[in-house]
């Protein structure tokens, strides 16, 4: 559940492609970050984060980001209380680690599909065996 840190002032405000929100300063690196992280796996993720709302009251907004996703994000004078929300910086920092790790995948031991540096692959062994004879 978010809480309202009472602490004024600077926060930032994040624009996308059909408008802005305003939000807190850990909320809106860790969007930035997670954004990152997407582009690079060509994916996308909808997340759900708090937002100071013009009445001073703390909302939600939920937020497809990915690929393709314009994010800008700047700093914003405000009088508004920040909607610091540290379970929603730890969801998405736990989804950064998971889409920011490599994955080792399972291997069946058939490599035959696998071509090495110089081009050759295990389907075509003798070839493979008399052209690495002529270098």
């Amino acid at each position: 559940m978010a809480s309202v840190r009472r602490d004024t002032g600077l926060m930032k405000r994040i624009f996308y492609s059909s408008g802005s929100v305003v939000t807190g300063d850990r909320i809106a690196e860790a969007i930035i970050h997670y954004a990152e992280v997407l582009a690079l796996r060509d994916t996308s993720d909808t997340i759900d984060v708090p937002i100071a709302l013009e009445s001073g009251r703390v909302g939600r907004a939920q937020l497809l980001i990915g690929p393709a996703s314009e994010l800008a994000v700047v700093p914003e004078e405000s009088d508004l209380a920040d909607p610091d929300d540290s379970e929603s910086v730890a969801e998405l920092q736990r989804r950064i680690i998971l889409h920011g790790s490599t994955r080792p995948q399972a291997s069946n031991g058939d490599t035959t599909d696998y071509v090495d540096a110089n081009g050759y692959n295990d389907a075509s062994e003798g070839l493979n065996d008399s052209r690495r004879n002529d270098r």
